[in-house]
């Protein structure tokens, strides 16, 4: 038998995410896991969309915290005014 979250797409688990974790700790865990990725878009868009799930008070929050993180980790900031072309190439806005 499937778990819950095999059951939830990517989108529906992020929201569960986060309703059930505060902006400081969810951007503690991205921080925790932005080594994992080779290529950092793909860490960057899911933070962009986990900033748009948040209300914007709490967006602020998770948005200067993971930021604050990944600059403790000597990396680089989310590009957050990054926007998809139809073609699928980025563009800063």
């Amino acid at each position: 038998m499937p778990t819950l979250r095999e059951t939830l797409s990517t989108t529906e688990q992020l929201a569960v995410a986060v309703r059930q974790q505060t902006p400081v700790r969810l951007a503690q865990t991205f921080a925790s896991f932005e080594g994992q990725f080779y290529d950092r878009t793909p860490f960057d868009d899911l933070a962009r969309h986990v900033h748009a799930l948040y209300e914007p008070a709490e967006a602020d929050i998770f948005r200067t915290r993971l930021d604050r993180r990944l600059r403790d980790r000597h990396s680089a900031p989310v590009a957050w005014d990054v926007v998809h072309s139809l073609a699928g190439q980025q563009r800063v806005a």
